[in-house]
């Protein structure tokens, strides 16, 4: 009955990490479909968007089950907690996406013209908004309280750039548009910025959650940005038997994410994979040790 559990476990945090994979790669096709003006493109994101939905609504329903029929305690219970909690973060990510795909769809639809300025802002954003993401994947996947720390720094990039955005918005909305229903289109379109810097926030909450998981404390990227490395590590609590945290198989979940968005080492585990076989054989010899 406990390797059930600890089975179930797994799969949660696995597919935790697969949603999250899906949603980076439904992002890159919004905001390629909201710059290029790709109609068919935006519409596919918006489908992907509703099913993703779906998963996150059933992941969250396994965990609260886990919860009700097996009674977790401890480390365990930290697991479950903190793959609801990550699944909320995905939930809000998962609706700015829908949103950036709807806002494609309606510049198409509405003939609305950016200026290229805009346009190339949207894209440097949505740049550094794909790091914090492929940085956030990878905090969760090595569970490392050290990388986390860098979080603070990108976010500020991104942050950086969407005021920017508005900035030179402003400018050219007081120039250049002189018929109200103009600029209530544009400012519809002009959100975007807006719905990438949430989703870069969002996933930095997500991968912040590890603390929780490995520590028992409830800190954030920004509360543990002024902490050494050391005393970090020395805060970690020991897993009980049903957290398997295993990041060479875990990685193979967000394998499908750009590369060039995750960390080296994350990469590392994706291009020499782990053969499950090998780790159930090596269970079975512990069962019989």
């Amino acid at each position: 009955m406990r390797k059930l559990f600890s089975r179930q476990l797994v799969e949660a945090r696995h597919e935790m990490l697969s949603i999250y994979e899906v949603i980076d790669l439904t992002l890159h096709d919004a905001v390629r479909s909201f710059v290029t003006d790709d109609k068919k493109l935006a519409s596919k994101a918006k489908k992907q968007a509703l099913r993703i939905d779906a998963r996150c609504a059933n992941l969250e329903a396994v965990c609260y089950n886990l919860i009700a029929t097996q009674g977790p305690v401890a480390s365990d219970f930290r697991l479950l907690q903190t793959i609801i909690y990550t699944n909320f973060c995905l939930q809000r990510m998962c609706d700015k996406v829908r949103r950036i795909a709807r806002a494609a769809q309606h510049k198409v639809v509405s003939g609305i013209e950016l200026p290229a300025e805009l346009v190339e802002l949207v894209e440097a954003e949505a740049g550094s908004v794909y790091k914090v993401l492929g940085t956030s994947a990878s905090v969760l996947v090595t569970n490392d309280l050290a990388l986390l720390r860098t979080l603070n720094a990108q976010e500020e990039d991104t942050h950086g750039i969407y005021e920017e955005f508005f900035r030179a918005y402003n400018r050219m909305a007081a120039m250049q548009i002189d018929d109200d229903r103009s600029l209530d289109d544009l400012r519809r379109v002009i959100m975007v910025s807006r719905y990438l810097d949430r989703c870069a926030q969002y996933a930095i909450d997500a991968a912040g959650r590890i603390t929780f998981l490995l520590t028992g404390q409830r800190w954030s990227a920004a509360d543990i940005a002024g902490i050494d490395e050391e005393e970090l590590e020395g805060m970690r609590v020991p897993s009980g038997e049903g957290v398997i945290l295993r990041p060479a198989a875990d990685a193979a979940c967000i394998a499908r994410i750009p590369a060039s968005e995750l960390t080296q080492a994350v990469v590392t585990l994706i291009e020499n994979p782990e053969d499950e076989d090998d780790d159930e054989d090596e269970d079975e010899e512990d069962d019989l040790a």
